[in-house]
């Protein structure tokens, strides 16, 4: 009886022991994807993108070939990634010198301002000197001049840069043995290596997530212009002849003020209108995007928009009330000694502008004198 007694005990404590066995054993396993899941599957690169200055996790720009079932249109172009522009210095994440430069000059939204010298345009008293100049005396824009990344196209207009500003960037000519420090004559064949040499460049800084505003260093700023920019464009340029219509591509664009949204679109669109000079070999690049303006809308979906000339405005078609502009270019305009003649007498005007008292300002009564103008009275 006792003997029968502890068998059914014993056999009724069996599917209990089984019972707590496994349980404990799924939630071992359970516990182990759980901690598993909460640490970074690589910590390495995450570490890195953190001391870059990354969002970990966060989208960059590549320009590689889109997978198959990408978006429509211009997406399923194949991009170029444009090779590193004399980029020197990488560090232990990789990152070159010139990334470290866009980080450090970029604005809270990644935008970061770019120009272009050579050393005759950077030289003492030249065109530099009076860009940075329209900076202190216009109205609330000094804090962009640290946002501005100045590229040399030569060694001598970088040790000028060095000088006198923050963030320089060497260039060198891809051609070898390519002279492009002196006041170069307006379309010869140096003009044109010059001009297009930056276009890579640009590119480039697309590709490492930065919206791009390049202007030309013959350019006066005055008040902020990219009020007048719109983030729903992919491109938004300035004017030398406008119609009405900022999306009117009959509009004729002015490419010395240009601003570029970072993505994908845009670095292929950069790509394309590189490539787009073997079509037009003698002709500058405003010429040949204004060539291909409409290839780039239609084709890769580029969205253009072009700014009213009576706020960002150049000799070609001068905005005359003072109290909407907000940059002057000096277009339709030959020759460095021309230029910067005109340059000069432009900031002086704005000198007597800002002069008067507000309400006198406000009238709309003060305007361009021009004073033995070279371009434009």
């Amino acid at each position: 009886m006792a003997t029968t007694s502890k068998s059914k005990v014993g056999t009724s404590l069996s599917p209990v022991v089984v019972f707590l066995l496994g349980a404990a054993s799924a939630t071992a396993v359970l516990i182990f994807f759980v901690t598993s899941a909460a640490r970074p599957a690589w910590p390495a690169l995450e570490a890195g993108a953190q001391r870059r200055g990354e969002v970990p996790g966060s989208a960059s720009v590549r320009c590689g070939t889109p997978r198959a079932n990408g978006a429509a249109g211009a997406e399923q172009h194949v991009g170029v990634t444009a090779p590193p522009a004399n980029e020197t210095g990488a560090d232990d994440d990789g990152e070159s010198e010139f990334a470290r430069m866009l980080r450090r000059a970029a604005m809270e939204d990644r935008t970061v301002i770019m120009t272009s010298v050579n050393e005759a345009w950077a030289a003492p008293g030249s065109l530099l000197d009076s860009f940075l100049e329209s900076f202190r005396v216009g109205e609330n824009v000094s804090h962009f001049v640290k946002h501005i990344v100045v590229v040399a196209m030569d060694e001598g207009a970088f040790r000028r840069c060095r000088a006198v500003h923050p963030h320089c960037h060497l260039l060198l000519p891809e051609k070898e043995g390519l002279d492009l420090s002196g006041a170069k004559s307006y379309m010869t064949k140096d003009y044109l290596d010059l001009v297009w040499s930056k276009l890579k460049l640009q590119q480039r800084i697309l590709e490492l997530g930065y919206n791009l505003l390049f202007t030309d260093v013959d350019v006066a700023w005055f008040r902020n212009p990219l009020v007048h920019i719109t983030m729903a464009a992919d491109i938004t340029t300035s004017s030398d002849f406008y119609f009405g219509d900022p999306d009117d591509l009959g509009n004729f664009p002015n490419t010395g003020f240009i601003h570029f949204k970072s993505t994908p679109r845009n670095a292929r669109a950069m790509a394309y209108w590189h490539a787009a000079r073997r079509r037009f070999p003698e002709n500058h690049d405003q010429f040949v995007f204004n060539e291909i303006k409409r290839e780039l809308a239609g084709e890769l979906g580029v969205r253009i928009r072009f700014i009213d000339a009576a706020t960002v405005s150049g000799f070609c078609q001068l905005g005359r009330d003072l109290n909407r502009i907000a940059t002057v270019h000096m277009t339709c305009c030959i020759g460095l000694e021309n230029k910067l003649f005109d340059l000069e007498r432009v900031v002086a005007d704005w000198k007597r502008y800002m002069a008067h008292p507000l309400w006198e300002r406000r009238m709309g009564k003060i305007g361009w004198t021009f004073e033995g103008g070279r371009c434009i009275h």
